[in-house]
């Protein structure tokens, strides 16, 4: 009889932080099941613990609601507030009757299925399945993988609980071990993991924008290619498009407002009303547009990517060397990302829609400015980004969990 094989639950809420943190979810699954010989099953968070999908709504209006950057900030610190307050540090060892019940789903689910590794895809995820095993009374080990250092900053996701933390830089692992006291042992430096292909979960929908004309190559590669990526960004884009229509029209433009048919048929309707019919607007890509638009814009010497400041937005556009142009939200867990974005070179991130405004046309004014950007991206790619080395660090720090007795 064959052995049974090692299984491996990873556990990510896919409501908090849009599909950013279940996208990060699905490629770390991917490749921890390509590098450790184990079952690996990516689970949602909500079916098991549906109030995580209650506060994943909170964050989700707290992000299109807030009419600025600094109420967002305000209102999110208070969710995380209240949450802290529910589960402050420590209740890992020692839950109260109240919290108990508020993760019994979880510790009867841990106690059913009794995988050898559960890995949470949040810090908070992680710290509520050490307490779920303790009171399971399992010998599963739980692993937090941190897809977003910036969330190390909220206690609500910091832990010296878990058996293994991964995180994507070194500042990463220092802060933790300083603020959480963890045992520097139990944390390990795996570099950042950038979704790639594995966005062909997410990117499934038809176009919602009949499009027409050619895009990228067709039209030169001198061309300045500009790919905006709308998501939580109120106002802001649409009134890009306008003046990108009127100070701009010549270049090749693909606009994607996340889940938002009408933002992307208002923004398409401002365009054509200033004569512009080549430009490109989606509310959801397929598959092989997504892919053909990045492809076609990692080609350009003067290819961009104007989005908000997040995290997994920015590392994916490095690794395909396409600079950068961001917005910052006003989220706590991405202010690191601005510096991130400054110190590497990989383009600018501007504080407020004024500031994004000028950059633009400064840069579309001068594409010159956007390639020496693309350099500096093509270099950080090469020297951080290497997927190959960090699924090696991956499997290096996580076989020892499965072979320990």
């Amino acid at each position: 009889m064959a052995p049974v094989r090692p299984h491996i639950q990873v556990l990510s809420p896919r409501t908090w932080g849009e599909f950013g943190n279940y996208l990060a979810a699905t490629r770390f699954s991917r490749v921890l099941g390509g590098v450790v010989d184990a079952e690996v099953t990516l689970l949602e968070a909500e079916p098991i613990l549906p109030w995580i999908g209650e506060a994943g709504a909170e964050i989700r209006a707290i992000s299109l609601e807030s009419p600025d950057a600094t109420v967002r900030n305000a209102r999110y610190m208070a969710l995380m507030a209240r949450l802290q307050e529910r589960f402050p540090e420590g209740f890992e060892a020692h839950p109260t009757p109240a919290q108990e019940a508020a993760i019994e789903p979880l510790t009867e689910h841990l106690r059913a299925t009794a995988p050898d590794v559960v890995v949470g895809t949040k810090g908070f995820v992680a710290r509520l399945c050490a307490a779920a095993v303790r009171l399971a009374g399992s010998r599963t080990r739980v692993v937090s993988h941190v897809t977003n250092p910036g969330l190390l900053h909220l206690p609500l996701h910091r832990s010296r609980y878990p058996d293994l933390t991964l995180v994507g830089f070194p500042h990463a692992k220092d802060h933790l071990v300083a603020t959480a006291g963890c045992d520097p042992e139990r944390v390990r430096t795996v570099g950042p993991l950038v979704a790639q292909h594995d966005l062909r979960d997410f990117m499934t929908s038809e176009s919602v924008t009949s499009d027409t004309g050619p895009w990228g190559d067709d039209l030169g590669p001198d061309r300045p290619r500009v790919l905006v990526f709308s998501n939580r960004g109120g106002d802001t884009y649409p009134e890009l498009i306008r003046r990108l229509a009127r100070r701009h029209p010549d270049i090749d433009l693909v606009f994607v407002g996340y889940g938002d048919p009408e933002l992307a048929r208002r923004a398409a309707s401002d365009a054509a009303r200033a004569g512009v019919t080549h430009w490109r607007f989606h509310s959801v890509l397929a598959q092989a547009e997504y892919f053909d638009y990045i492809q076609r814009a990692s080609r350009s010497r003067y290819g961009l990517l104007i989005s908000k400041a997040g995290p997994n937005t920015t590392l994916e556009a490095a690794y395909f060397g396409i600079p950068v142009l961001m917005l910052e939200s006003g989220l706590p867990m991405e202010q690191w990302v601005p510096g991130l974005i400054h110190q590497e070179g990989l383009g600018r991130a501007c504080g407020t829609p004024d500031e994004l405004f000028g950059t633009v046309d400064e840069w579309l004014g001068r594409p010159a400015a956007i390639e020496v950007h693309k350099k500096a991206a093509l270099s950080f790619a090469e020297a951080v980004l290497d997927q190959d080395a960090v699924a090696e660090r991956i499997g290096a720090a996580v076989r020892p969990l499965l072979e320990a007795p």
